[in-house]
Parts: C-alpha cells; sequence; structure tokens
C-alpha cells in the first residue's frame, strides 16, 4: 500500500512542481538535470542489491521504456506546461491513461471486454466535454501534447508488461538514465539555457527528483511489474483532484465549468474499465 500511497499522493502534486521548476529552468533541461541524479542514486542502490545484473537485452528494452514513458509522456506533458497549459487541465486529461492502457492491449489479443468498452465510452464523453471548452487555459497544441504524452505513458506501460526488463531497482534506473540522455540531448538541439535560475526553481526541481523520481517512479515501476494492471494505474483516480487543487491554491489557476464536469466524468469511466478488468481477473483465477 505505501507504493500505491506515493503515486497517489505525490505525483498529483508532481504537475505543480514542473511548472514551479520550468519558471526559469528550460524543459527538457530540468528534466534531463532532474533523472540524471535520479539514475545515479537508483543504479547505485541497485548496485548494493542482490538483483541480478541486467542482460543486454534488459537494458535495451529498459531503455525503450523509458523514453516512451519519460521523454514521451513526461516530457511532453512538461512542454505543454510551459507552453501554458494548467497544471488541473494537464492531470485532468492523464486522467484516461488507463483506458488507453487498455486499448493497448488490443495489440496482443487482450481486447477489452463490454463492460470496459462501456467505461471508455463514459470516458471519452468527459474527454469531449473537456475540449469542447473554449475557454481552456492553454494553446490547442499543448493540449494534443497531453493527450500524446498519454498515448505513449499508457503505451510504454502496457508493454512493459510483455518484454524482458531487469529485476528490482535496475529497472528503474536503466529507465531514468536512458530518459536522460534524451531529455539533455534534445534540450541541446532545441537550443536550451541556462541563465537567472531562481532557488525557488532549484527547490521544485529537488522536489521532483526525490519524490517524483525515486520515490513515485520507482513505486509506479514495481507496481506496473507486479500487481494487476488496474491498481496500478490507479492513480488516475487521485492525481486530478490533488492536481486541481494545489493548482487553485499555489498557481492562480480557476477551474472551467467544462472541467469540473469533464473530470468527474472521465473518472468514472475509469472506475468502469478498472472494475470490469478486477471482475474478469478474479474470474479467470476461480476458473
Amino acid at each position: 500500500m505505501a507504493a500505491v500511497a506515493a503515486v497517489w499522493l505525490i505525483w498529483g502534486s508532481t504537475y505543480l512542481g514542473i511548472e514551479i521548476a520550468i519558471e526559469t529552468i528550460p524543459p527538457y533541461t530540468m528534466q534531463g538535470i532532474r533523472f540524471v541524479v535520479a539514475s545515479i542514486v537508483i543504479l547505485w542502490w541497485a548496485s548494493r542489491s542482490s538483483a541480478a545484473r541486467p542482460t543486454r537485452a534488459e537494458v535495451r528494452n529498459s531503455s525503450f521504456i523509458g523514453v516512451l514513458l519519460l521523454v514521451g509522456g513526461l516530457g511532453s506533458v512538461t512542454l505543454a506546461e510551459d507552453w501554458g497549459v494548467d497544471t488541473g487541465l494537464v492531470a485532468t486529461i492523464i486522467a484516461i491513461q488507463p483506458l488507453m492502457m487498455s486499448m493497448w492491449g488490443g495489440l496482443w489479443r487482450e481486447w477489452p471486454r463490454r463492460r470496459e468498452w462501456f467505461g471508455m465510452v463514459i470516458g471519452l464523453v468527459g474527454v469531449s466535454v473537456l475540449v469542447a471548452d473554449d475557454g481552456l487555459s492553454g494553446s490547442f497544441g499543448g493540449v494534443l501534447l497531453v493527450f500524446f504524452a498519454s498515448l505513449s505513458w499508457s503505451f510504454g506501460s502496457a508493454l512493459s508488461r510483455r518484454i524482458a526488463m531487469p529485476s528490482g531497482a535496475h529497472t528503474t534506473g536503466v529507465e531514468m538514465a536512458a530518459a536522460a540522455v534524451v531529455f539533455l540531448v534534445v534540450g541541446r538541439v532545441r537550443g536550451e539555457t541556462m541563465e537567472a535560475v531562481s532557488g525557488r526553481s532549484v527547490f521544485a526541481v529537488a522536489y521532483l527528483t526525490i519524490f517524483g523520481s525515486i520515490v513515485a517512479f520507482s513505486a509506479f515501476t514495481h507496481l506496473i511489474a507486479n500487481v494487476r494492471p488496474s491498481l496500478a494505474m490507479s492513480y488516475a483516480y487521485v492525481n486530478p483532484l490533488i492536481a486541481v487543487l494545489l493548482g487553485f491554491l499555489f498557481a492562480d489557476e480557476t477551474p472551467s465549468a467544462n472541467m469540473l464536469i469533464a473530470l468527474p466524468v472521465i473518472m468514472v469511466g475509469v472506475a468502469v474499465v478498472i472494475a470490469a478488468g478486477d471482475r474478469s481477473e478474479s474470474a479467470r483465477s476461480t476458473g
């Protein structure tokens, strides 16, 4: 339950942390720095554990998953926030990830069941309400980036359960190290430079590194490998609520009427999908 609590509570606050960090630090450079530090700490910890050293294939697979999750997923979210998309709106869109993960299962002939389809339809209704909001705080391109982030993260999560991955903390460390390299390279290509960095941004990066990466992301990789997908992705219930509340309290963000309607609709859809998945897994285990 500690791992579940970490992804529920900590990840809900990281959207605001990212917004503060990129006030004075360019987005890809910020994430690169964050994951360089986090990967060094975790790989050092992994080297002292009894876990088997990863094979070349496992390193390759884990690196690919790390790019999907952290660069395609988290990196796109960071860029979207840099383009002015509110943290609450970002977290609300991210709530559709469990629905997308169910859809990706079709690649392995694990198509959603009837109840899961029903839940996904409910979720899409919520997304439609959200997208129809004329007062969205953020560019249309930024909103599309968040949807892309959801696709990349959910696909990486689904794929990671079906390919050979390192054991123990090696998985998290390799994923972060691969992502850190890509972040820094892309940041350099984009011409990102750091000039007057504020103490506020430095504190936010430290928080993201320690809690968002070392604690919460490690907890997520443990969950996605060891528990049912519905529980691993259950953070989608809680993260938007925390993000909206923190954005309102500390970032002067005011949720729109469409957003307040869309959030509970999306979460009902997620709940239906997760409940259907639990029911089907229970039926298989008793059969």
